[in-house]
C-alpha cells in the first residue's frame, strides 16, 4: 500500500527538523502537568462541580479518592501501550491501535466532540466569571455576554498560535494563583475545624450506601477530564517516554489529593450534617460563601479576578488539545493535509489552531445572532464533554487489553495489561451507563434534548466508522494513515 507523497517544502516551509508536520517542543513533566491541569480549572471545579458532587452524598472526599485510583488503574495499562505505540494523536492512535482504525477514526470524532462541546460551554461560562470582575472591581454594568466571550477568544487565538512552551508558562502561573487561594482556604477552614469540628462521616464506607451513590461516583470520575491530555503532546516535550507517564500520574495524583482535600474542607466549613443541604440548596454558591465566611470580603474580590483567569486557563489548554487531535487528522489526511502543517518557527499545530478558533468565532457570533442565552447554552451543554470523555476513557480501556493480547512479544505483566484494565473498563463503563439513564441530570433541559445531544456522540463515532470504510475502498493511502499510522 503507497503513502501519498509530501509536496516538495522549501527549508524555510518545513521548519527546523525538516518535517512539515512535526509538532515541537521542549516542555518538562511539570509544564506538561500544569498543560493539562488547567483544563479541569481548579477554581472553576472547587465553585460550582465539587459542591454539585457533594450533595449527592457527604461521602464525597472519599469518592474523589476512589475515582482517582479507578483512573490510576486505567494509566497503568494507557501509559505502558504508549511506550509500545510511539506516536503522536492521543487517544485516536491508541483506539486504532487497538481496536481498529475505523474505531480509531470514531474515537478522533469523538474527541473533537468532547472538547468542542466543553469549550462552548466555558465560553458561555466566561461571561459569569468577567461580569462578576468587572461589576466587583470596577463596579460597571453586566455587558453581553458575547462581548466577554470574543475578549476571550482573542487572547486564546493568539496565545495558541505559538509555540506550547508559550501557553505551558503562562498557564502555570495562573494555575499557581489558583491552588495559593484553594490552599489556604483548606488550610484555615481545617485548623478552625468549623461549626461541628472535623468529622470523620465523609472519609466512611459505610456512608457510600446512602444518597445517591451512583452519581455521587459518575461526576466524581468526570472531574478528572483533561489529565488524558497528555499523551497528546508527546512530540513537544523534551523526554516522551518518561515525561508522558509522569505528567500522567501526577496530575491524576494531584486532583485526587486537591478534590478530597477540598471537598472535605467545604463540608467542615458548613458542618458534616448540613453539607448535603446546603449543597443542595445553593451549589454554585457554596463554596464562594465560605471562602468569604473564612477569608474575609478581600479574598472574595481576589477570587473575582482568579475565576476569569481560571476560564482563561481552562479555554486556552482545551483550544491547545483541541488543534492537536485536528492537527493530527491533518496529517493523516482525514481533514485537508494543509491543517497538519506546523509553524515553521515555533512548531505549533498554528494552521489547525486557527482552524479551531474560526470555528468558535463563528458560533459566538452565531450564537450572538440569534439572541442565545449564556445561562440556557451553558446548561445545555456543559455536561457534554464529560460523557464523550467517559466514551473514549471506555474504548482506549478495551483497546489496551486488545492491544496486548495481539502483542504477546511484548514483556509486560497481566496486571498493568489486562487486570486494571479491566477493573478501570467496568467502572468507568458503569458510569457510562449511569449517565445515559440520567440524561436530564447531564443536560439542564429536556429529557428529549439531552438524548438528541448525546445521540450526537454516538453518531460522530458511527460516521468515523463509516467514513473509516469508505476510505478503505476510495483512499487506500488515507485509511494506512489513519491513527498517526504513518507520521
Amino acid at each position: 500500500m503507497t503513502d501519498t507523497k509530501l509536496p516538495e517544502m522549501s527549508p524555510v516551509t518545513a521548519g527546523a527538523e525538516g518535517d512539515p508536520f512535526k509538532l515541537r517542543g521542549k516542555m518538562g513533566t511539570l509544564g506538561l502537568m500544569f498543560t493539562v491541569l488547567a483544563f479541569v480549572g481548579p477554581l472553576v471545579a472547587a465553585f460550582g462541580y465539587i459542591s454539585f458532587d457533594l450533595s449527592f452524598n457527604v461521602a464525597a472526599p472519599l469518592a474523589f479518592v476512589i475515582a482517582a485510583l479507578v483512573i490510576l488503574l486505567f494509566a497503568l495499562g494507557f501509559t505502558r501501550m504508549t511506550r509500545f505505540v510511539p506516536r503522536a494523536g492521543g487517544f485516536y492512535t491508541y483506539i486504532a491501535e487497538g481496536l481498529g482504525k475505523p474505531l480509531g477514526l470514531g474515537g478522533a470524532f469523538v474527541a473533537l466532540y468532547t472538547y468542542l462541546f466543553a469549550l462552548i460551554s466555558s465560553y458561555a461560562f466566561s461571561a459569569t466569571a468577567l461580569n462578576n470582575f468587572l461589576g466587583t472591581i470596577f463596579h460597571l454594568s453586566a455587558l453581553p455576554w458575547w462581548i466577554c466571550a470574543l475578549i476571550m477568544w482573542a487572547v486564546v487565538s493568539v496565545v495558541s498560535y505559538f509555540n506550547i512552551e508559550v501557553s505551558a508558562k503562562l498557564l502555570l502561573v495562573l494555575m499557581a494563583c489558583e491552588m495559593v487561594i484553594i490552599i489556604v482556604f483548606d488550610a484555615v477552614v481545617l485548623a478552625k475545624g468549623g461549626p461541628e469540628g472535623l468529622s470523620s462521616t465523609p472519609w466512611s464506607f459505610g456512608q457510600l450506601g446512602h444518597g445517591s451513590t451512583g452519581l455521587l461516583f459518575l461526576f466524581a470520575i468526570g472531574l478528572f477530564v483533561g489529565f488524558e491530555a497528555t499523551v497528546v503532546y508527546r512530540d513537544e516535550v523534551k523526554n516522551p517516554e518518561k515525561t508522558v507517564p509522569r505528567a500522567t500520574y501526577g496530575a491524576i495524583i494531584f486532583l485526587g489529593v486537591f478534590y478530597a482535600i477540598t471537598c472535605y474542607a467545604l463540608v467542615t466549613a458548613h458542618g458534616a450534617s448540613k453539607a448535603v443541604a446546603d449543597a443542595t440548596s445553593n451549589p454554585a454558591g457554596m463554596f464562594g460563601i465560605s471562602l468569604n465566611a473564612y477569608l474575609g470580603k478581600v479574598t472574595g474580590d481576589i477570587v473575582s479576578v482568579l475565576l476569569v483567569t481560571s476560564i482563561l486557563a481552562l479555554i486556552l489548554s482545551g483550544q491547545n488539545i483541541l488543534a492537536r487531535y485536528t492537527h493530527s487528522l491533518g496529517v493523516d489526511g482525514v481533514f485537508p493535509r494543509a491543517v497538519g502543517v506546523t509553524h515553521p518557527k515555533h512548531g505549533s499545530p498554528s494552521r489547525a489552531s486557527m482552524v479551531v478558533s474560526a470555528i468558535f468565532l463563528v458560533v459566538i457570533v452565531g450564537a450572538a445572532l440569534t439572541r442565545v442565552d449564556s445561562v440556557a447554552l451553558y446548561g445545555a451543554v456543559s455536561s457534554l464533554g464529560f460523557y464523550g470523555l467517559l466514551l473514549m476513557l471506555v474504548l482506549v480501556s478495551i483497546a489496551v487489553i486488545v492491544y496486548f493480547r495481539r502483542h504477546p512479544e511484548h514483556p509486560v505483566g497481566i496486571w498493568t495489561t489486562v487486570v486494571a484494565p479491566v477493573i478501570a473498563t467496568l467502572a468507568i463503563g458503569t458510569c457510562l451507563v449511569i449517565a445515559s439513564m440520567n440524561l436530564s441530570l447531564l443536560v439542564a433541559g429536556s429529557t428529549a434534548l439531552a438524548a438528541v445531544l448525546i445521540g450526537l456522540c454516538f453518531f460522530v463515532l458511527a460516521l468515523g466508522i463509516v467514513l473509516a470504510a469508505i476510505y478503505k475502498r476510495t483512499r487506500p493511502e488515507t485509511y494506512a494513515r489513519i491513527g498517526r499510522s504513518i507520521d
